[in-house]
């Protein structure tokens, strides 16, 4: 049997992954793939598997008690090296590995594709700051999967030609927009959005994650959000917690206007989004959904791989002098489009990915 291998183990990954399983189920196709769960993140998945309706193939066991990344690449590699032999017990023949982004699994898939002479497709390929250190560890790991890839499935024009100008060979790079925002699109409510009225919603949608912040920024970035909501109480403000991090243990004071939760499934994001008239974030996807339902968003950041949304004035990076939150949103409202804002895509990328796909022949192997 000859199978596509699509590999998964963060929440992320899962997301902009399932337009693509979906599109091979729309054509069936579906038994083409053979879908892995790395379980780099253990915690919060399943809901969104239940939600999309996928079913895995395989399922990584990960053992470990801390956040080395050394460990985590050294145990996806050896995980990787076990599931070799279960393929050739059960006479699969994998014609090419398809990962997502810029997480560690998808940096170890890239590796083991490499060592066994598999092609890789990387979706979501040429996201560059050109800073190693943000975001950490994904801009490395963007550009090693770069080195290894195959096919570079990239979102925006500005990603291909950063691509190009590491040396990527152009016929290897076709632009498809981001799969996230083929969710988006599907959604069966989406609809809703061109009437809501945000004014009449005071919710600031809060999440922190990325592991600079976490461990070099956390209490400025603390301080800077308590002013916020202290200058601010006619607001709502939801904190979206971190499953490796607890954010909560670090606010040391009680705000009425405050609500700290747990991570939330994707249909239970867009719910936020509806209600939402500010984002303050330095999450990248995030960045690309606000994007396209024209909300507003501040970046704890300062650098982004998503510098479209930057020029395009719909996201922004913190300054000392946002200090009236009311100003900073109608300030960002300006550019804010009637329609959904494209600027990652217009919805279709994962059609145009298998499309592209059956092209070059990568699913001739129907047997």
């Amino acid at each position: 049997m000859h199978k596509i291998l699509i590999v998964f183990g963060t929440r992320p990954e899962l997301i902009k992954l399932a337009p693509i399983i979906n599109e091979f189920r729309k054509r069936k196709q579906r038994k083409r793939l053979y879908i892995i769960n790395t379980n780099q993140h253990k915690d919060f998945i399943q809901q969104d598997l239940d939600y999309f309706k996928i079913d895995v193939d395989h399922q990584f066991k990960l053992n470990r008690n801390d956040d080395s990344l050394s460990l985590l690449n050294g145990l996806l590699l050896l995980e990787f090296n076990e599931f070799k032999s279960k393929l050739k017990g059960l006479n699969i023949t994998i014609d090419a590995i398809i990962g997502q982004g810029d997480t560690c699994t998808s940096f170890s898939a890239a590796q083991y594709a490499f060592y066994e002479k598999i092609p890789f497709i990387h979706i979501e390929a040429g996201l560059r700051t050109d800073d190693l250190n943000q975001p950490f560890p994904e801009e490395y790991f963007r550009k090693m999967i770069s080195t290894i890839a195959t096919m570079h499935f990239a979102p925006t024009t500005n990603a291909k030609k950063k691509l190009i100008d590491e040396g990527i060979s152009e016929s290897s790079i076709a632009v498809t927009g981001n799969t996230v925002i083929d969710n988006l699109r599907q959604y069966k409510n989406i609809n809703e959005f061109k009437t809501i009225n945000r004014e009449d919603n005071k919710l600031v949608l809060i999440t922190i994650h990325r592991r600079e912040n976490i461990k070099n920024n956390l209490p400025l970035i603390t301080n800077r959000i308590i002013h916020y909501i202290k200058n601010n109480p006619d607001k709502s403000f939801i904190w979206i917690d971190n499953p490796g991090y607890k954010i909560e243990p670090s606010i040391k004071i009680q705000l009425i206007n405050l609500k700290i939760i747990q991570p939330v499934s994707f249909f239970e994001m867009i719910e936020f989004y509806k209600r939402a008239q500010l984002i303050i974030t330095d999450s990248g996807g995030i960045q690309e959904e606000a994007a396209y339902l024209c909300i507003p968003t501040l970046l704890f950041r300062t650098k982004t791989e998503r510098i479209e949304g930057i020029n395009s004035g719909i996201s922004k990076y913190i300054e000392d002098s946002d200090k009236n939150l009311d100003s900073v949103i109608k300030g960002l409202k300006k550019n804010r489009q009637t329609e959904f804002n494209t600027i990652y895509g217009d919805g279709y990328a994962s059609r145009r990915i298998v499309e592209l796909l059956t092209e070059k022949g990568i699913l001739k192997n129907n047997r």
